[in-house]
């Protein structure tokens, strides 16, 4: 692994989740897969969200602080913006992935024609727990575009994207108030090819505001 250019930027935005974060970091320091950077955008707490990330010792680690709060959009830009590999993960800070994540996504990447790799995920409400995608797989993988348009099943932070998606596709809109990883990929699927990896490899959390 060369440090000073990982393959994999994890990008994790925050914002006072100071008593979630650490199982998110813990989840993403456990992959193994390990030549990653993990850059946290902190969206301008005011608890101590920065404190938790200073418990952890590893250089891997790049913490930026937003002086205001800007949103999660700005933030996951933020963190595109300071990225070094040649792939972007994004991960939630209420959220956890399970170890084999990284690997089993990177393992896809070797054709070169894709430029999103997802998984399917848990997610957990209450006492609910659903996995996604829950339909027929091989029609969500290729060209996805069409299918896109109808309704979105790719969740942030269960994507890695090809760093060079955004320099074609652009970035988060940071004007939308919500669904900004839909259009997104809807972008992005216009010129790259989406593949799945059909494994329930992230836990997404149903956290209130």
């Amino acid at each position: 692994m060369d440090k000073k250019n990982p393959t994999v930027s994890v990008i994790l935005p925050t914002y006072n989740r100071a008593k979630l974060i650490d199982r998110a970091i813990k989840s993403v320091l456990g992959q193994t897969y390990q030549d990653f950077e993990l850059i946290i955008v902190d969206d301008g707490s005011n608890d101590n969200t920065k404190d938790v990330v200073n418990s952890f010792d590893d250089k891997r680690i790049r913490y930026v602080w937003h002086k205001e709060n800007k949103g999660a959009n700005a933030a996951r830009n933020t963190g595109i913006a300071m990225a070094r590999g040649k792939y972007v993960a994004f991960q939630d800070s209420d959220d956890e992935w399970l170890p084999e994540k990284l690997e089993k996504q990177m393992r896809v990447f070797k054709n070169t024609s894709v430029g999103v790799v997802y998984t399917g995920f848990w997610r957990i409400k209450g006492n609910e727990k659903t996995y996604i995608p829950s339909s027929k797989i091989e029609q969500k993988e290729g060209n996805i575009h069409h299918m896109l348009l109808h309704g979105n099943f790719v969740t942030t932070q269960a994507a890695v994207i090809k760093r060079e998606c955004f320099n074609k596709a652009g970035l988060f809109d940071e004007s939308l108030p919500r669904l900004q990883d839909w259009e997104l990929f809807i972008r992005i699927s216009k010129h790259y090819l989406f593949k799945c990896v059909d494994e329930p490899l992230v836990i997404s959390y149903f956290t209130p505001k």
